[in-house]
């Protein structure tokens, strides 16, 4: 892993609150009584990488070549939102993690579901109720609060035995914040990444602290990898 161009579909980022949403998160994990920190990388939000950034040369179909510029999805309060992969988010601020498929076209599968979540809001009440199952509230009822999904939708995805896309379906969340986001594209593909945590109580510390210890996830330091 030499740069930024390096990174592809399906790593999850870990990095600094941007954008407007600052003061929400921040709220929500004084709450939640939230930190991770190694050295310059304080983790307070989570994206997944959805384009890999990349520039090929010339060929006969495009003769001045062509520009991919990357791409995430992050969850943002109005809705989830697809956002340039920028040469800012490759800093000693941020690290990456790849984590092993199961199955051939497994990675390329989570940034298709992740980006089926654009849109996908949240709220306060997010980081209320996950709190409140981290003081140990953990009712049947809380549980499925948190894990409200909406009806079922058509994705385009990889089936492990066939490398050509086949549209299933996928019930969604109602509601994510950004490590619920990032913890749901994997699961929906089958990858079980959290152990003893009920579907939906992720919060961006206790991801990046299980990634940490994962079996095959590669850590992706800018800087220093």
């Amino acid at each position: 892993m030499s740069g930024i161009d390096d990174l592809r579909p399906g790593d999850i980022g870990f990095g600094p609150i941007r954008g407007g949403a600052g003061l929400l998160v921040s709220a929500g994990q004084l709450l939640l009584g939230e930190g991770f920190r190694v050295g310059a990388l304080d983790i307070r939000h989570v994206f997944v990488v959805v384009e890999a950034l990349h520039d090929e040369g010339p060929s006969a179909q495009y003769p001045t070549g062509v520009i991919n510029k990357g791409s995430i999805v992050e969850a943002e309060p109005g809705g989830a939102v697809e956002s340039p992969l920028m040469l800012d988010h490759w800093t000693r601020k941020f690290a990456y993690v790849r984590i092993p498929e199961d199955y051939p076209g497994q990675a390329d599968d989570t940034a298709a579901i992740a980006r089926a979540m654009i849109g996908t809001p949240y709220s306060f009440a997010s980081y209320a109720a996950l709190a409140a199952w981290r003081m140990g509230m953990k009712t049947p009822k809380l549980e499925r609060w948190i894990n409200r999904r909406g009806p079922a939708v058509e994705i385009e995805t990889q089936h492990r035995l066939n490398p050509s896309p086949l549209a299933r379906d996928y019930h969604l969340p109602r509601e994510a914040i950004c490590s619920v986001l990032a913890d749901q594209a994997w699961s929906l593909t089958g990858k079980k990444i959290m152990e003893g945590v009920a579907h939906q109580c992720v919060t961006p510390g206790a991801l990046a602290r299980r990634l940490l210890t994962y079996p095959g996830a590669e850590w992706i330091w800018p800087g220093i990898s």
